[in-house]
């Protein structure tokens, strides 16, 4: 049979704290790093124009391609 082992009240609110700055680590390390790669992926998927401000899909394997809003041309 395991011996409970007597804690105070101080160490209760210690390690309750502690318990809750890692458990907001523990969440938001992924979160920011899911997020971080999500933005990445985005940047190489969807363009804005330079002109306009248009948001749209950037066409694959071009590095020149036209905005479909007012057709000017756009560098990736």
């Amino acid at each position: 049979m395991m011996n409970a082992v007597p804690i105070s009240l101080n160490d209760f609110f210690q390690l309750l704290l502690f318990g809750g700055i890692l458990a907001i680590v523990l969440v938001m390390i992924p979160v920011q790093i899911v997020s971080k790669l999500r933005r990445l992926r985005r940047k190489r998927t969807r363009a804005i124009c330079r002109i306009c401000g248009y948001r749209f899909l950037r066409p694959e394997n071009q590095t020149i391609f036209s905005c479909p809003h007012c057709g000017v041309h756009n560098k990736a």
